[in-house]
């Protein structure tokens, strides 16, 4: 495990899916699994053990992003 790695964890499971080593390929992989899940489940990007982005499908297909600061 990488300590600089982005995580990917489904709040819901608490499973850990993937690491990257860039933000932006971490938001990447969150958006495939936020559509692949169930509206409402939480995707969540961490780095350096504190979640810093929250990606969530909605009941109408969008995926909203949060920004966690």
């Amino acid at each position: 495990m990488n300590p600089n790695a982005y995580c990917i964890i489904s709040e819901t499971t608490e499973d850990r899916f993937d690491e990257a080593d860039s933000l932006e390929e971490a938001i990447r992989i969150a958006r495939t699994l936020a559509r692949e899940s169930q509206a409402g489940d939480p995707v969540s990007i961490e780095h350096r053990g504190k979640v810093i982005r929250q990606l969530v499908l909605m009941p109408d297909g969008r995926i909203s992003e949060e920004e966690i600061r």
